[in-house]
């Protein structure tokens, strides 16, 4: 059984989050920081999807939200030097949650599906 989940090959990070940014353009994400010494904590939840993209020069991963009409500015969530990111297809409510491992982080962000 294929649980939707996999490792893609940092030489794809780029391709595969220009492809979910153009496909969940505008869905809910939240923004999930697990840090050894901070402990774990929201960054942002229910904000829109802006965008998400890998930046091989400058090795970083982002995680743009919220910036659509002036309710939210554009907030961007930054990974410096990720080791090892997985994707998982979770639901049809919860598309796509990317899990992002950092220098002494783990980031997870969820997209889902806005409300009606």
């Amino acid at each position: 059984m294929n649980d939707g989940r996999h490792e893609p090959p940092r030489e794809e990070w780029r391709e595969l989050f220009e492809k979910l940014t153009n496909e969940f353009d505008g869905y809910d994400v939240t923004i999930e920081v697990v840090g050894e010494q901070l402990g774990d904590h929201l960054e942002a939840e229910g904000l829109p999807l802006a965008y998400l993209a890998y930046d091989d020069k400058d090795d970083v991963f982002i995680v743009a939200v919220g910036g659509r009409d002036g309710r939210y500015p554009e907030l961007h969530h930054m990974i410096d030097s990720p080791q090892r990111i997985l994707a998982d297809s979770v639901s049809p409510d919860v598309p796509w949650a990317i899990d992002v491992t950092g220098p002494g982080t783990r980031t997870i962000v969820s997209l889902r599906r806005p409300a009606a």
